[in-house]
Order: C-alpha cells, then structure tokens, then sequence
C-alpha cells in the first residue's frame, strides 16, 4: 500500500517517539537565594519542591514569591526543551496539513467572542415618575391579596408560574 495511509503508522512510531521524550522533560530552578528549589515537566507541573530552614524563615509572603519565580523559570525552560523535540513534527508535511486541518476545525468550533454588555445610563432610564406608585409594601403581599393561598393552590401557582388565583 502507497499514499498516506501507508505513512499513518510511521507517523504514529514518531509521534510516540517524541511524546515519550518529551515526557522525561524535567527543568529545575532556584530562587531566594538558593532557598527554593523547584522541578517541573514538560507542562509545568511541579515533579520536586525543596526548601531550605532559610527558604522557611523569609516567611510566607518571601516563599510564596521565591517558589512562583522559581516555577515561572523552570516551566519556561521546561516548555523551550519540550518544544525543541517537537519541532521535527510540523516538518513532515503530512503532520503539517493534519495540524492546519485541525487548527481550522478548532477556529471553527470555538464560540464567537461574547457581545460588549448594553451599559444602560441613568440618563437613558425611564424618569422615576413613570414607575407604577410604591406604597411600600410587597407586590408579592399585592399578588396574594387577591386569591387566599392555601398549600393546594400555592403548590399549583408555583408549577403555572403565577401567584394569581389557584
């Protein structure tokens, strides 16, 4: 067989070849001075944490930043590795035109943008003289003014969606 379905499994072989080494990916970066130490993966996550009794007095304001840069630096050199063994894929040209395809399917799939929210000023509302007069009461209490609820009729007022009669 000849054409691309005889390459597919190549392209599996080198496609696991390169997961499989990006996965022993690990990248290490200290900060505070020596006092945080942290190892991360391919994609960020931490794999080792060490702190120093140094690391532990600065504090906890101190050590939270000292750990954050330390992990912001290691994901970064982590992930420039990463993509290094990755980079052999997008040269197949069978792998390329599969990852145009799925970008232009994902482009397409994902929702459009949400719409700008309709900022209603106070100039644009209605003046408070053409609001219905409020005698300080309840509407609700108004509602159940006119029809007595009892636990049948509230039951079957609640599943209509109105508090009208029952």
């Amino acid at each position: 067989m000849t054409g691309p379905a005889s390459s597919f499994p190549e392209l599996t072989v080198l496609a696991r070849q390169v997961d499989a080494e990006v996965g022993k990916v690990r990248a290490r970066a200290d900060a505070g001075g020596g006092a945080v130490s942290v190892e991360v993966d391919a994609y960020g996550a931490i794999t080792d944490l060490q702190l120093t009794e140094s690391g532990l007095r600065a504090g906890a304001a101190a050590l939270s930043a000292s750990i954050a840069a330390a992990h912001r630096t290691a994901s970064a050199s982590a992930a420039s590795a990463a993509q290094e063994l990755r980079a052999p894929l997008p040269r197949d040209l069978r792998v390329a035109r599969a990852m145009n395809a799925f970008n232009a399917v994902d482009a397409f799939d994902q929702a459009p943008a949400a719409p700008e929210p309709h900022v209603v000023k106070r100039a644009d509302r209605a003046s408070v003289d053409d609001d219905l007069p409020f005698d300080g009461g309840s509407f609700m209490r108004r509602a159940g003014a006119r029809a007595k609820r009892t636990p049948a009729n509230r039951f079957s007022a609640v599943h209509r969606g109105s508090f009208g009669g029952g």
